[in-house]
């Protein structure tokens, strides 16, 4: 009802991630949901601030181009699935060391709740976009995840950074290309 009373548009793309080619990126617009299947970089906090501060030997034979990372720390597997609840972490945490993500090539974000403005001009300067996901969920959201890898900082145990595999991974474009947000259009109802 809400999202009708705001003329939100709800049309669904289908992604898959890495993306072979970003024009996909500049046709989504805000509230357009999102269907991701492939690799997702699964990290939060404490990597964005190594990343930060240099500490990227770990990662430097990695390719980030075009890739999307989930902000998340999964929990233990349960009987029958890859991964236990992996639901997503409040992205404003990371607002302070995103430019640097984004410097490596990942072009999609993929979280919960509001984003800086810095994070909104950083969408238009690297041509990425934030998705949000549902927030609250992470037990149903495992369903999505067909397998999980270990990728870097180990030592970090649940905040390492990870590889999910995923099938219909959803999301709702929350920043666009054109640094559009879905919380503008909130207000403006």
């Amino acid at each position: 009802m809400i999202l009708e009373e705001c003329n939100l548009n709800l049309n669904t793309h289908k992604i898959f991630v890495p993306l072979k080619d970003t024009k996909i990126l500049h046709s989504l617009k805000i509230s357009d949901k999102v269907s991701i299947t492939g690799e997702l970089f699964v990290f939060r906090d404490q990597v964005h601030k190594k990343i930060h501060s240099g500490q990227v030997s770990q990662i430097s034979n990695i390719n980030f181009q075009n890739s999307a990372v989930y902000y998340c720390a999964a929990t233990e597997a349960k009987e029958g699935f890859v991964i236990g609840s992996c639901g997503p972490t409040s992205s404003y945490r990371m607002d302070d060391y995103t430019e640097k993500v984004l410097s490596l090539g990942v072009r999609i974000m993929i979280g919960k709740g509001y984003r800086s403005s810095k994070v909104v001009e950083f969408c238009k300067k690297y041509g990425a976009i934030y998705l949000i996901t549902y927030g609250g969920c992470g037990a149903l959201i495992n369903r999505w995840v067909k397998s999980v890898e270990l990728v870097a900082y180990p030592e970090l145990e649940t905040e390492a950074m990870y590889k999910y595999w995923v099938e219909g991974f959803e999301g709702i474009v929350a920043i666009d290309v054109y640094g559009n947000t879905l919380w503008k259009n909130f207000d403006l109802c």
